[in-house]
């Protein structure tokens, strides 16, 4: 124009956010339905569907790990690779913690698929079957599209040289994609090197910082708590 180049935008910014805000919610609810479809299995378990990080019971020896679980949810890109692993004693929070990172990213419109590591290998193991409906490569595919897989209780699986490859296969896969992995485990990380070998230590190391939960168990907390009540009831001939 008149010897000058100009530049216009065809169409108002707010018009072009809008757009590619309902491009990212119709590529994301793509995405879910095709993890769903190979793989129905994101599974919080009616305990932790309502966890959330302001419900988390915060004791002694949780504080760091509340504190790297709500950052992490905070910032999650589902394009870097680097996650968390908590372990620790069973029974003082990991698996809330998790689930509360689950729930909180589900509600921000992110595919996340969240399965303990047995009942993820007995459904590995189901697809043998010759009527199942789904194949191993089904599973492994929807592991891989997944924005985050959350392991829960990883190493509490019986080992054999099948487990050992399969675990690492899962892991890899998740590697390969350049997608996170948070998972939760009773081992240390010398304990899973001891137990999973040395392939998956690495990985996991790799792809996951570890964050120790050194609270004691809560459930063993409540058990003494109510023995200690029915002595009482007892002592007392209420009972």
């Amino acid at each position: 124009m008149l010897g000058k180049k100009r530049i216009v935008q065809p169409v108002c910014k707010c018009v072009t956010e809008r757009q590619a805000a309902e491009q990212k919610r119709f590529e994301n609810y793509q995405r879910e339905k095709d993890v769903k479809r190979l793989f129905a299995i994101s599974d919080v378990g009616n305990r932790y569907q309502q966890a959330t990080f302001t419900n988390f019971l915060n004791r002694p020896g949780t504080e760091n790990a509340l504190k790297l679980a709500k950052h992490y949810a905070s910032r999650f890109n589902k394009d870097n690779p680097n996650a968390l692993l908590f372990f620790g004693e069973p029974g003082n929070g990991k698996t809330h913690l998790a689930a509360a990172v689950y729930n909180a990213l589900v509600t921000q419109g992110h595919v996340i698929v969240f399965v303990s590591m047995t009942d993820l290998l007995n459904k590995i193991k189901s697809t043998f079957n010759k009527a199942a409906k789904e194949t191993q490569d089904d599973i492994l595919k929807a592991l891989a599209v997944c924005d985050l897989l959350i392991i829960d209780d990883i190493g509490a699986e019986k080992i054999s040289d099948w487990v050992e490859e399969t675990v690492y296969r899962i892991l890899d896969t998740r590697y390969r994609c350049n997608r996170p992995v948070v998972a939760t485990s009773n081992l240390t990380t010398d304990e899973i090197c001891i137990k999973l070998g040395s392939r998956i230590h690495d990985r996991l190391l790799e792809m996951c910082q570890p964050v120790y939960n050194s609270a004691t168990s809560y459930r063993k907390e409540l058990a003494q708590q109510r023995t200690k009540r029915i002595s009482e009831l007892i002592q007392n001939g209420e009972i």
